[in-house]
């Protein structure tokens, strides 16, 4: 299972917060997969966050100019802002990351919380980056997550993913070393890790990866997830009695009670930034972990 699920939580973490009261703004710089609009449903074709992008490298990015690039959702009786991603992949030239930069930082004066969903990777681009004005496309999630006050390193909670995010959290420590990091383990279920799954995933989260606590995880709903992105919509309308459903209002709440000191301003949180190259031998080592009884 390659994929973490980081989409799928930066969506209804920015909606949950947005039920929580809080004026949110949804910002998908996935330069890989961009996935946002196409999970809520909406038909927009005009990549938000590049229109943002080219005002802020015009010195044109106002109050207005990002409300009128950022499109608004309804989600259970509230509402979000969404910066739309790239519409195709070999636009990714246009998120750069002195634009992003400036986008974010606008997006924290006016609004109380920003999410950002990224890709995966944390490289540097070295084959491009001795021409100081070359575009990187790791630049969006270098970007966001250098800018981040609270970042969620988001793990899958299986035999691959713990130990991918083991080695991935270095990576993330030095790209955000000013960053609140919550480490979350998504999909938990007992076919993966065993009886008592939440339990021995962060026991062999601490055996091998100690100094950041798992702080919150997420059960693994095949279903609910699968009819909310059918629907165009968040767990809240599709499946708002379902365990994960109210796992991810907690993790609302805590990312919510983390902030609470700067709820006066801003500040953008990626989500997802922990899904680095999996160690052969460290994933024996953990998956014997998670396997024993």
């Amino acid at each position: 299972m390659g994929a973490p699920g980081r989409t799928v939580t930066s969506l209804n973490l920015a909606a949950e917060l947005a039920l929580l009261g809080r004026r949110v703004l949804l910002v998908d710089a996935d330069t890989y997969a961009a996935s946002v609009a196409a999970s809520l449903g909406m038909l927009d074709e005009a990549a938000g966050l590049a229109q943002a992008c080219r005002l802020a490298d015009q010195a044109r990015l106002d109050r207005e100019g990002l409300r009128r690039c950022a499109s608004t959702v309804s989600v259970a009786g509230a509402s979000l802002d969404v910066l739309t991603g790239i519409t195709r992949y070999d636009r990714w030239p246009e998120i750069r990351g002195s634009a992003l930069d400036l986008v974010l930082d606008r997006a924290r004066k006016d609004y109380d919380t920003v999410v950002v969903d990224t890709a995966s990777g944390l490289e540097s681009d070295e084959e491009i980056s001795s021409d100081f004005m070359a575009p990187r496309r790791n630049a969006g999630t270098l970007t966001a997550v250098a800018a981040a006050d609270v970042v969620i390193a988001l793990g899958a909670a299986d035999t691959l993913g713990v130990p991918r995010l083991v080695k991935a959290l270095p990576d993330l420590l030095d790209a955000a070393p000013d960053a609140r990091i919550v480490v979350v383990m998504n999909k938990l279920r007992a076919a993966a890790t065993g009886r008592s799954a939440a339990e021995s995933v962060r026991e062999a989260w601490e055996r091998f990866s100690p100094g950041h606590p798992v702080a919150h995880t997420l059960s693994w709903d095949a279903k609910a997830c699968d009819d909310a992105l059918l629907a165009g919509a968040v767990l809240s309308e599709t499946a708002p009695r379902s365990t994960l459903r109210h796992e991810m209002s907690g993790l609302a709440e805590l990312v919510r009670r983390m902030r609470e000191p700067d709820a006066h301003e801003g500040a953008a949180e990626p989500v997802g930034a922990g899904a680095g190259p999996a160690g052969t031998r460290l994933g024996r080592r953990m998956g014997a972990w998670l396997r024993r009884g």
